[in-house]
């Protein structure tokens, strides 16, 4: 089997896995997603962590996305350019 398909089956079985075993305890999927409390407490989790990337991690994240592009995907992008025009970065002349 190839190694790139293996995660993701690994995933489908563990997944398939916690639904019997959720089963097996006696929780319902369909209750327990439909629940207002754990709905409510979703909600404050999803704004909290939108408001901590917000403040805090997209300024870090954006610099040094920008520091990324820069320095690789520029100089790749100029030398795939380069290539379409028939210019070989690599010779010497």
């Amino acid at each position: 089997m190839p190694k790139q398909k293996q995660g993701f089956i690994q995933i489908i079985i563990i997944l398939v896995l916690l639904v019997i075993i959720l089963s097996l305890l006696g929780v319902s999927l369909n209750s327990l997603f439909s629940n207002p409390v754990l709905l409510g407490n979703f909600s404050f989790l999803g704004t909290w962590l939108a408001s901590i990337w917000n403040n805090y991690f997209s300024a870090v994240f954006n610099y040094f996305w920008g520091i990324l592009v820069n320095l690789f995907w520029q100089p790749f992008l100029d030398t795939i350019r380069g290539f379409q025009n028939g210019v070989n970065p690599f010779s010497s002349k």
